[in-house]
């Protein structure tokens, strides 16, 4: 069964709301088509059973507690429109507003029970603050009762507090996968996943910078767990890597837990590298539609140099029907 884990539908009425709600940042950005023809025919094409729509991206948060529910509310209602209209072709990761903790647990109960998504959409960043920040415990604690799927995309947008990146598309080029590297670390790090290991983790863009950096930040554990450093930096310098929840033979091996879409058409290397660090077994086809092309995501794939067949098979046709817990008769 052929899944795309990461496409995007953003209606006017979806942004239309949030520039009502003081998202001044929105006013001239793009509406998509309500009319799915070219996407449909794009999937068959492609040989796609079924994508997975998320708002991601072009998140809730909105200040003010009312607003942000009911922007979230309104997305999953369109989504949920969407997969009624065209039964078995689309589900969706739903949107919650996470920076208003007890809001985004009711809304998490509906997605589920009156909604029968696939999962949740989260940003990296929530108001400042990291998904693993201790504010946001009652949601992990709610959602892991459900053994969820966690669907994590970048907020270019987030990345402006970084000194530089506020100009030239800079927030999303180098912003956006820098913030997707950063969030399975501090997942994983913090003891979140650990704490909920029945949560399915999936990170968008290959988990961005995360496979060219893996073995520099797997040193730098390794250092701390053998204090082979202390010449250098002193006794105390690593000091809290005493806390984590690592494996000292294997401390990276908590990021092989978790799942990584295929969206980096635009980088086709970022494939070895992936398959190199977490294993084809937990890569996952994303396309990033309609922002990209889900035409050229597959052909990447198929096309790739640094997969074997059977590889491409798992990653294009079932490991996220396994991730999804579905079998290719199953109805979505």
């Amino acid at each position: 069964m052929r899944i795309d884990v990461h496409a995007h539908y953003w209606p006017a009425s979806y942004l239309d709301l949030l520039v009502s709600l003081g998202r001044t940042d929105l006013v001239s950005a793009g509406r998509q088509s309500d009319d799915f023809t070219t996407r449909l025919a794009e999937m068959d094409e492609a040989e796609v059973d079924l994508q997975i729509l998320s708002a991601v991206g072009l998140n809730t948060e909105v200040a003010d507690p009312e607003g942000a529910t009911a922007a979230a509310r309104h997305i999953n209602d369109v989504y949920a429109e969407v997969i009624d209209k065209h039964p078995g072709r689309f589900n969706a990761f739903g949107s919650v507003p996470l920076h208003h903790v007890d809001r985004a647990v009711a809304e998490t109960d509906r997605i589920f029970d009156e909604l029968g998504f696939a999962g949740v959409a989260l940003p990296c960043i929530v108001g400042g603050r990291p998904l693993d920040h201790r504010d946001h415990e009652p949601f992990w604690t709610h959602l892991a009762e459900r053994d969820a799927v966690v669907y994590v995309h970048p907020v270019g947008s987030d990345s402006v507090c970084h000194p530089g990146l506020d100009a030239f598309g800079l927030q999303f080029a180098l912003g956006s996968p820098t913030q997707v590297a950063l969030a399975p670390l501090r997942i994983a790090l913090s003891g979140l996943s650990t704490r909920h290991p029945g949560l399915r983790f999936v990170f968008a863009l290959c988990g961005g910078t995360l496979p060219y950096l893996w073995h520099r930040y797997e040193r730098n554990l390794r250092r701390g767990i053998e204090m082979s450093a202390t010449a250098a930096v002193g006794g105390g310098f690593f000091d809290w890597i005493k806390k984590l929840p690592l494996d000292p033979d294997d401390p990276m091996g908590l990021l092989r837990n978790f799942w990584y879409d295929t969206s980096v058409q635009d980088i086709p290397e970022a494939l070895r590298l992936t398959r190199n660090t977490v294993g084809a077994d937990r890569m996952l086809l994303g396309s990033d539609a309609i922002f990209a092309s889900l035409t050229e995501s597959v052909r990447m794939i198929k096309e790739s140099p640094d997969l074997t067949a059977a590889e491409k098979e798992a990653v294009l046709d079932h490991n996220a029907a396994r991730m999804l817990a579905l079998t290719s008769s199953q109805d979505v």
